[in-house]
């Protein structure tokens, strides 16, 4: 009995034996994903990243491909671009399996999802399989492209103009509630469409209306920006700029040319930054500039907004011994829409380099609400010099009238106005009739405009006496001539002294210095024949005839030669007193 249990013990053990055996000769591969899904979320434009772990669970090593890389949400797709294939993995191993998409950049937002499937064929009648769900959240991004900014052009002030855009939605979603405002205030922009949706990657186009306010700075500025308004994107999308003229405008600009020699006007109608070129006239040393101007007030004349108290002013830099020379107009008003002609007039100094200077043109004034409105110009002179000249630049006479006897003093002043030294010039001051004849020469005038060596001047005195027709009354020419060099005239100019006759009451003055004298001897010698006690009657009767020629009265205003014969007299009348007192004490 024991050994029938023992038989069947062994027959059930070899039994179980033998069928175990197969199964471990042929025990199944297996893997597992250890997640159910991945979530992964990114921006458009970028790249999103993600992994997942996988486990050998079988008994042999796996070879585990991956397929259904292509993610979708509704009609778009996007695709896993980096997954690798996991090769060799040992049995009870695990791996990290990496992958990630890139994302376009204008992926339109939304979920994208994606059954990601791993195979692996451990024997060829054996396949293992899993799958892990791939979910990538592709966000919203909004974002436009338009233009860079806007140039309204030449503007006024309290007008309006029109101008239009393209508008692209460059993000991934729609943007809703679309409208546009502007930076500045009081502009008033307008646009044509508003509160509209701008789908993704579409465009519009669209025009609006800007009004410039009277209140807007001047010149070429920018005016502000245009805004995009709606419930996703709230961003300034560019700037409008333009050349705002205001109230005040410098409507057209006319400079005349005037130089030290022709004095004639070259006309010359300019534009803002432009090089004076007056063709075969050169600006130089004492030219004169006139710059007339029109000026208008651009506001409509309905506005009545009146520009007050306006003034212009041309400023030509470091012309003056780096020195700016400016001058200004008087003060203007211009009424809303009208217009007023103005001149400036500035005067080339005589002392002055040869070269380019920038001139500048500011005109400015105010409306009745304090608002000032202003414009400007830039202009280029080129001031040039002969290489010869030599100019009398100052010939006076002062006094230029004198009454019958006096003294005048004449100046004259020359300058050396060329680009080279001269070291033979020559002056001369004529005028035969008033015997002036002065002359000198080998005078040197450096090119030296500010260190006063380009200058000689030359004071000369000149008497006068009419008395007796010495110097006859009338105009008398006296020429001022500078030469180069002797023989070589190069300037004249003549200044006039005017001698005026003398009154009578002058002449007799001057007459009657030798008459007195004369009549107070004859009166002293008919005196010495008068008795001191006992005249005659006809003695008495000639003295008294005598008297009324005797009796001529000297005034005050007399020269001493007057008083030297009033002392003569006196002295004789003395002595003959004496004579005839002592002859009748000798007959008595």
């Amino acid at each position: 009995m024991a050994n029938k249990i023992k038989i069947l013990f062994k027959t059930a053990l070899i039994a179980l034996i033998l069928f175990l055996m197969p199964l471990n000769a042929y025990a199944a591969p297996s893997f597992q994903i250890v997640e159910d899904f991945v979530n992964i979320s990114s921006n458009a434009g970028t790249t999103a990243s993600g992994n997942f772990v996988v486990n050998n669970t079988g008994t042999t090593n796996l070879n585990i491909n991956f397929t259904g890389y292509l993610l979708s949400s509704e009609n778009n797709q996007i695709s896993i671009v980096s997954l690798a294939n996991i090769s060799n993995l040992a049995n009870g191993t695990t791996s990290a399996a990496t992958f990630s998409v890139q994302i376009p950049t204008q992926q339109k937002a939304g979920i994208y999802s994606a059954i990601l499937n791993a195979t692996s064929n451990a024997t060829p009648s054996a396949t293992v399989e899993d799958s892990v769900i791939i979910n990538l959240n592709v966000t919203p991004t909004y974002t436009v492209s338009t233009v860079s900014e806007i140039f309204l052009g030449d503007v006024n002030l309290n007008s309006t103009y029109a101008k239009s855009f393209n508008i692209t939605n460059t993000g991934n979603s729609n943007i809703t509630n679309v409208s546009f405002g502007f930076s500045g205030s009081n502009f008033d922009l307008k646009t044509n469409k508003t509160n509209f949706v701008l789908p993704f990657n579409s465009t519009e186009s669209l025009a609006f209306n800007i009004t410039v306010p009277f209140q807007s700075s001047t010149g070429n500025v920018t005016l502000g920006s245009v805004k995009i308004l709606s419930t996703e994107l709230n961003a300034d999308l560019f700037n409008v700029k333009a050349d705002v003229k205001a109230g005040l405008v410098i409507e057209d600009l006319d400079v005349f040319l005037t130089t030290f020699d022709s004095k004639t006007e070259s006309d010359l109608d300019v534009i803002n930054n432009k090089k004076l070129d007056f063709g075969e006239e050169d600006i130089g040393p004492g030219s004169e500039l006139r710059f007339n101007f029109e000026i208008s007030n651009t506001f409509r004349q309905d506005a009545k907004i009146d520009i007050k108290d306006a003034i212009i002013k041309v400023t030509i830099a470091d012309i003056d011994d780096n020195a700016d020379l400016d001058e200004e107009s008087q003060e203007f008003d211009i009424d809303s829409g009208g217009s007023e002609d103005v001149d400036v007039i500035i005067t080339i100094p005589l002392s002055v380099e040869p070269g380019k200077y920038d001139v500048l043109i500011e005109a400015e004034g105010e409306d009745e609400d304090r608002n000032t409105h202003s414009a400007k110009m830039s202009l280029v002179i080129d001031v040039k010099k002969k290489s010869r000249d030599i100019e009398i630049i100052e010939a006076s006479i002062f006094p230029e009238k004198i009454k019958c006897s006096g003294a005048s003093a004449l100046t004259a002043k020359i300058k050396n106005l060329g680009s080279r030294n001269e070291d033979d010039a020559r002056l001369e001051i004529i005028n035969s009739d008033l015997g002036i004849n002065f002359a000198q020469g080998k005078i040197m005038l450096e090119n030296a405009p500010f260190e006063g060596t380009d200058e000689f001047v030359k004071k000369l005195g000149i008497n006068v006496d009419n008395t007796n027709n010495k110097t006859k009354a009338g105009k008398y020419a006296i020429a001022v001539k500078a030469y180069l060099q002797e023989q070589i005239l190069w300037k004249t100019k003549t200044v006039n002294l005017v001698v005026e006759a003398c009154e009578k009451s002058e002449e007799k003055k001057a007459e009657s210095k030798e008459e007195n004298i004369k009549k107070g001897i004859a009166q002293q010698e008919t005196s010495n024949a008068i008795s001191a006690e006992k005249l005659s009657e006809k003695a008495e009767n000639e003295i008294q005839a005598l008297k009324p020629a005797a009796s001529t009265e000297i005034p005050f205003t007399q020269k001493p030669l007057f008083w030297a014969g009033v002392i003569i007299f006196n002295v004789i009348i003395i002595f003959s007193v004496v004579f005839f007192v002592s002859k009748m004490f000798v007959k008595k």
